[in-house]
């Protein structure tokens, strides 16, 4: 087994099957097991794990023709595939359009950091040293991702960090040694397959996780589409082809289509051809935005820039039931257990934004100090953003006090900031606005 497996992957095979029958011997943990592998068996699941397996043995004969995979890389495979392939996969479904989750996956897999990691696992000590070091190392980073999530614990996690650094400083050793020591070893071909294993299982895969990610949302598109009574079956199926045959490679955009067969509603089939018009418009545009006067609002694909390096870069500027509009996301302002929330708004006329919309939501039963003060310096520099060479007392514009109300008019752009209590007076929510 030491030939195929190092003692490394040995150790860590065997604490895996001695905690698999550690929650076999107990009931409860037994009945979680058992609701964990069903899950897994899942038809869906299954297709996904079998499209992931078939990609990488189609990689791996693709390899083996090319001279860079022979049978003594199968466990190095299998565990790319499971520690690798799957999550990959599973994040590629979960990815947003502004992430840029495969560019960085292809830039990711070329990093510098990959020998580094290679070196580190190059060699390992005795089956029983390592018996030892693996749980001790995956304790250790278990519980400095979990420090990790809260502010209060940043001295351990200090202390964790330099305990882990450590701990490799002592593995790099380790492997540096037995290289310079043994070179002969080292210097193989086998060493060179396994060294570019992961890279190009990943280049190669990004188009399969690419294809996975866009029938993901065909499929969601598809409920999303039936899911509304009032619309005809024939409109839907109109909408399902005419989506599906113009957006299968831009999720992103099917999105929007989706979002906006619902929102407008469509209620005929030119609606929809409609639909389609105006994503593509937008899309076109965004490429060289149109330029906007000054005086009239803010170009709508800068607006949406305006809070970007805060969080808050908003979705597509779109049509609504009586305007066009857009929004981000929610952003923490601090870490407690319900957070303070901010989020941003921008409102107008096609092709021109008028009024540019900060919020943000204060409980009563936490602290809202530090959330307050960082609702103000994204305040200021959507101030700054929208209006050139603007200096202004954000502190006064925004105090302190929950209920406030404060306008001024600068260089034709109406800035207002006002705060109230919820009707539940369990807290309370600031504006902010600048409109023109």
């Amino acid at each position: 087994m030491q030939e195929t497996f190092n003692n490394r992957e040995i150790a860590a095979g065997l604490w895996i099957i001695l905690g698999i029958l550690f929650c076999l011997s107990r009931a409860d943990l037994r009945s979680s097991l058992w609701s964990v592998a069903k899950t897994l068996i899942a038809p869906k699941l299954l297709l996904f794990f079998g499209i992931v397996a078939l990609n990488v043995t189609v990689l791996c004969w693709l390899m083996a023709e090319l001279g860079f995979w022979s049978k003594s890389q199968l466990p190095p495979t299998v565990l790319w595939f499971v520690m690798g392939g799957c999550v990959f996969a599973g994040r590629a479904l979960q990815s947003k359009e502004d992430d840029q989750y495969f560019r960085n996956l292809f830039r990711g897999s070329l990093k510098l950091g990959g020998i580094f990691e290679f070196i580190v696992v190059a060699y390992s000590f005795s089956l029983v040293t390592e018996l030892v070091l693996v749980p001790i190392l995956f304790s250790l980073a278990v519980t400095l991702a979990f420090a990790a999530t809260k502010p209060e614990y940043a001295k351990a996690k200090v202390l964790l960090e330099l305990i882990l650094a450590t701990f490799a400083t002592v593995l790099v050793w380790n492997s540096v040694s037995s290289i310079w020591s043994q070179p002969d070893q080292f210097l193989t071909t086998d060493t060179g397959r396994n060294f570019v294993l992961p890279i190009l299982m990943t280049v190669g895969s990004i188009p399969v996780f690419y294809l996975l990610f866009c029938c993901s949302h065909v499929e969601q598109a598809r409920i999303q589409i039936d899911q509304k009574a009032f619309q005809s079956d024939e409109l839907k199926k109109y909408a399902r082809k005419r989506f599906f045959l113009i957006f299968p490679l831009r999720p992103w955009l099917l999105r929007r289509a989706t979002r906006q067969f619902h929102t407008l509603p469509a209620k005929t089939n030119a609606d929809v051809d409609q639909i389609i018009t105006d994503i593509l418009n937008y899309e076109r545009d965004e490429e060289a935005p149109p330029n906007v006067d000054p005086t009239k609002g803010w170009s709508p694909f800068e607006a949406r820039e305006f809070l970007r390096e805060k969080g808050l870069r908003t979705n597509d500027y779109h049509k609504g039931y009586d305007e066009y509009w857009a929004s981000s996301e929610y952003v923490d302002l601090d870490s407690h257990v319900l957070p303070s929330k901010a989020a941003f708004y921008i409102e107008g006329q096609e092709g021109v934004v008028t009024t540019l919309k900060l919020t943000g939501k204060f409980m009563d039963d936490f602290d809202s100090g530090e959330a307050v003060q960082k609702f103000r310096v994204i305040g200021a520099l959507l101030c700054e953003k929208a209006v050139e060479n603007l200096d202004i007392a954000i502190d006064s514009l925004i105090p302190s006090s929950e209920v406030f109300e404060n306008e001024m008019i600068i260089d034709g752009t109406t800035i207002r900031a006002w705060g109230e209590r919820y009707p539940s007076n369990r807290g309370f929510e600031a504006f902010l606005t600048l409109s023109r």
